[in-house]
């Protein structure tokens, strides 16, 4: 079962006292292999226990590509090109995947409910998306990176992200979804910093068409 294999990788993970995300294992299972938005799958249910292999039409890459708008000036404007495209992504994906209502956070794992997703999906899938929009030549100053992780259950909740680096002087950045509902930007900040438990301050932004939530990590 995906789960147990998904807790059994973390659990190891953290006794190794290495820095490797487990969301390293699901690209490789699935990830990988997506070439085109046509073939895109997503994570759900903590640990990814359902897999979405769901596709994109036409008209839905190019709604991707106008929210991330004209090709950018600069490493920051591009920043905050990929923070628009990845909410459309998820505005899109939501009603077909039954994960539009996926609140901020999951610190404590309930694998029966359904439609929420954990750090584990949120990292996979953010990957996903950056790896497309890289396919696809929208990035012009980032390259795509390995997924990051933080904490070792001794020391806090772990915890998992995508990452982006900039080309020109080699920053790493966090692409971490997983503080937001569905449809709302992810946060992007300096690796250094998220590694040192950066979270967002206080309450977090409303979900694309509901509430604000806080969140405990």
């Amino acid at each position: 079962m995906r789960a147990l294999r998904y807790l059994s990788l973390c659990l190891g993970v953290a006794a190794a006292g290495c820095a490797t995300s487990p969301t390293r294992e699901l690209l490789a299972d699935f990830g990988d292999q997506t070439t085109a938005w046509s073939e895109m799958g997503i994570c759900a249910g903590y640990g990814c226990t359902t897999y979405y292999k769901l596709g994109l039409d036409a008209a839905e890459a190019g709604r991707i590509v106008a929210a991330y708008g004209a090709p950018a000036a600069s490493p920051a404007d591009e920043r905050q090109a990929i923070r628009r495209a990845i909410a459309e992504i998820e505005i899109i994906v939501g009603p077909k995947t039954g994960t539009a209502g996926d609140e901020p956070g999951a610190a404590i794992i309930n694998f029966s409910r359904r439609g929420q997703m954990d750090c584990i999906d949120e990292s996979f899938n953010t990957t996903t998306y950056l790896r497309l929009m890289e396919k696809s030549g929208l990035l012009r100053f980032h390259r795509v990176g390995e997924p990051l992780r933080r904490g070792y259950f001794l020391d806090r909740w772990p915890h998992n992200t995508a990452t982006i680096t900039d080309t020109a002087d080699n920053r790493r950045y966090v692409v971490d979804s997983w503080f937001h509902g569905n449809g709302v930007p992810p946060e992007i900040v300096p690796a250094e910093e998220w590694l040192k438990g950066w979270r967002p301050e206080t309450q977090l932004p409303a979900r694309a068409g509901g509430q604000t939530a806080a969140i405990s990590q």
